[in-house]
């Protein structure tokens, strides 16, 4: 992930939100701890300075770039360290470093956590060596740096577990468990990818519908667990013929449709035709076969009409006898 690379709208608004809560907790408990008795006192001026952030951020920030959002991390590690130089007398401030290094970590990830760490050492060095000499130590230094570095290592691990188990939910949800082909809302996605660069480079795309005959005749003769089986065998087929950009996708119960770039109707139905030989061919199956329809179009603006096309051609197929492919605006196809 680029570090300032922009980010949705709610991935900002989360991170606005976020950072506004912590300045707000950081403006909070300076002014508590200074409103209560006893206790080391200290500069009010970090806690002023935070809610001023408060303010800004709830008013403007969602509107900034993410390359200023970013700033809001060392910015307030930075009053942190200034509130601890400035207190007078040993103080606990310093665990008020976790929250800018966890903001961090979770927004820009292992670069960020890094780059955090590293200026809250800075930080730190230069608020404890401005401390007196029984005060400022290499031990405290120690403490904190170690205890952030860990904080975020932990964090840092747990938000990349989080992104790809994500990214792995949101692939799984474009694909059809049955017979690793795509499902219909892969498909869509797909095929709007598709249709730009057609359109851009000026190039065909192919459609194919496929559709296995009688297949509820299947399922009533031989059961549902074979039934599952021929499905599978299709998408096999279908997989195992297809470039790596062709789409296959299973769109309805027994329906397939591929879509393949760069392919006329003619090298279309070609390709379909090899499909419907090798289903046909399966060995421990009952002996089944399948319909297709054909639709191809040079450079295509409409994506639904093209499916359209390709689906009345399937039915015109069924309607035909099935077993047999048919494409769009032309006689049907001889049977294998």
């Amino acid at each position: 992930m680029r570090i300032f690379e922009e980010r949705s709208a709610a991935q900002k608004r989360l991170m606005v939100m976020s950072a506004a809560g912590i300045y707000g907790g950081a403006a909070f408990v300076g002014l508590l701890e200074d409103a209560l008795p006893g206790g080391p006192r200290f500069s009010l001026l970090p806690g002023l300075v935070a809610l001023v952030f408060v303010v800004f951020l709830l008013a403007l920030g969602t509107r900034l770039p993410v390359a200023l959002l970013a700033a809001l991390g060392p910015i307030g590690v930075a009053l942190i360290g200034y509130a601890l130089a400035t207190t007078d007398g040993p103080g606990d401030a310093a665990v008020l470093y976790m929250w800018p290094a966890l903001w961090v970590t979770v927004f820009f990830g292992r670069t960020g956590s890094i780059l955090v760490v590293a200026w809250i050492g800075v930080v730190h060095g230069v608020a404890l060596a401005s401390l007196p000499a029984d005060q400022g130590n290499l031990d405290r230094w120690l403490d904190v740096i170690v205890s952030v570095s860990v904080v975020a290592a932990v964090v840092d691990f747990l938000s990349e577990s989080n992104r790809k188990l994500v990214a792995q939910l949101a692939a799984e949800a474009r694909v059809d468990q049955l017979t690793g082909t795509l499902n219909r809302r892969g498909f869509h996605e797909r095929m709007g990818v598709e249709l730009d660069r057609a359109q851009r480079d000026g190039t065909p795309l192919g459609v194919a519908s496929f559709d296995i005959d009688h297949f509820k005749r299947v399922n009533d003769e031989f059961g549902h667990e074979v039934g599952d089986r021929v499905l599978a065998h299709l998408g096999d087929v279908l997989r195992s013929e297809t470039r790596a950009t062709d789409v296959v996708a299973r769109t309805g119960g027994e329906e397939f449709v591929v879509l393949l770039p760069g392919r006329s109707g003619d090298e279309t139905s070609v390709f379909v035709e090899r499909i419907r030989a090798r289903f046909a061919n399966a060995t421990g199956l009952p002996p089944v076969t399948v319909s297709a329809g054909v639709s191809s179009a040079v450079a295509p603006e409409d994506g639904g009409l093209l499916l359209a096309e390709s689906d009345a051609a399937l039915y015109a197929a069924k309607r035909a006898g099935r077993d047999r492919t048919v494409v769009h605006g032309r006689e049907a196809l001889a049977t294998r």
